[in-house]
This record gives structure tokens, sequence and C-alpha cells, in this order.
């Protein structure tokens, strides 16, 4: 059974966590470059620039009641207006228990709720489970960038998905 879903703003003692969560190989695989380094300092340096406001986006932690924190959603916006906006999310050790699907149904439609007018992502060709988890939200495969990532083995595609307000 799902618990209640939650957000907090991504706070500096967020670093630690957030750089866990990049560092598991499954996570690497699926969402980031295979030689990144990924380093606590750039985490928090990263999040400074979105509590500061030197950022235009949301940077929130998904937490859910009882297991505390599971994840991140975040989004730059992509226009002045905060009306276009683009997605990245991360569910950590709690993968796979249908947490990603209900914390991004709920954070997209509060964008929407609030003026947002699209909302993007792009995912790599072989994060089958991120893909269902967009598409199982509304969000529509729009293109395919092909070729444009590196697996450490191959170039692979990455799909591009969008979901726009009239998609509620």
């Amino acid at each position: 059974m799902i618990m209640a879903i939650g957000f907090r703003d991504v706070r500096s003692e967020d670093s630690f966590m957030i750089t866990r969560w990049k560092r598991e190989p499954y996570i690497k695989k699926m969402a980031l470059d295979p030689d990144e380094d990924i380093k606590e300092e750039d985490e928090a340096e990263e999040i400074k620039k979105y509590v500061e406001g030197e950022k235009e986006g949301e940077y929130k932690i998904v937490q859910v009641d009882k297991t505390g924190d599971i994840g991140y959603i975040r989004v730059d916006w992509m226009d002045s207006r905060k009306s276009v906006a683009w997605l990245r999310f991360v569910i950590g050790e709690h993968r796979g228990e249908g947490y990603g699907r209900k914390s991004l149904k709920k954070f997209t439609d509060d964008l929407f709720n609030r003026g947002c007018v699209r909302i993007e992502a792009e995912v790599y060709r072989d994060n089958i489970p991120s893909q269902m988890v967009l598409e199982k939200v509304g969000f529509k495969r729009e293109g395919i960038k092909r070729k444009a990532h590196f697996d450490g083995e191959d170039y692979i595609d990455i799909y591009v998905y969008g979901k726009i307000r009239e998609d509620l």
C-alpha cells in the first residue's frame, strides 16, 4: 500500500543523500553519463543555486509517510514566464514500489494548476521503467534524439517526452 506522498524544498544537507542516489550503478546507467564523477560538493553547489534563486526552477525532495526521503523531482524553467519546464526525477532505494508514478503525477498536476503549459523530459532508450512511469502519468513520446548518448559501450537514442496542460 502506498502511503501519502509529499514534497519539501531541497536543503544543503541533502547533498549527501542525493550523491548516494546518483552513485548507485542503476541510476548512473539509466540517467547519467557513465564517466560522470558524482561528487557531494558538486551536488551541494547545485542545491545552493536553487536555494539562493540563482537557478530558475524547483528542486523538491519526495517524502513518504513512515519511509522518509525517497527521491527527488527537479524542474528547470525553460522560459521567463515559468510556463515550460524540463523535468528530472529519481527514486532511490524504493524504486519499483509505485512512488515514482504517484509523486510525478502529484507534482506535475500541481505545476499545471499553477499555470505551467508544458513539461518535457528525456529518457535513455534502455530506461524502460522511467518511460512507463512517464506514460502512465500522461506524457507522450514526442520524438527521438538518435544516438545522442554514449552509455559506455555504444551510442543510444534518447526519447523525448512531453505533457501539456490539455493532457490532464
